[in-house]
């Protein structure tokens, strides 16, 4: 992952964390690198990753063990899928629907594309 300027680091690092336990990556008592281990691969302080950590403990992502390191909580896959979902409702789906509208592109047309990409990515 490449960190830009778009959001803060902390958040880019907490959903490059979350997109792997989404993709299965990273399971349920998974324990995850260590906070140098990540700030020497992001090029970052160690504060920043924990601060990401921090973050994901209190959003229920991560639970923490004092002294062995922090691990994927028993409920994260499902936390992150609804606090996501949430989000792309309330933000994202909004805006794309006001897009369609405004550009004439119908639901099908949608449909058609997405199952076009969603091939494409399929591993």
């Amino acid at each position: 992952m490449k960190i830009n300027d778009t959001a803060p680091v902390f958040l880019q690092i907490k959903s490059w964390i979350e997109d792997h336990i989404l993709r299965g990556d990273w399971s349920a008592g998974v324990q995850l690198p260590s906070v140098r281990e990540l700030a020497v691969e992001f090029g970052v302080n160690p504060n920043t990753v924990a601060r990401t950590y921090e973050r994901l403990t209190l959003d229920g992502t991560v639970t923490s063990v004092r002294g062995v390191g922090y691990f994927v909580a028993e409920q994260a896959y499902d936390n992150i899928i609804a606090r996501r979902r949430k989000e792309f409702y309330d933000s994202a789906l909004p805006s794309f629907v006001e897009q369609m509208h405004l550009l004439g592109i119908t639901p099908e047309e949608i449909t058609k594309l997405y199952n076009a990409k969603k091939n494409e990515n399929i591993k």
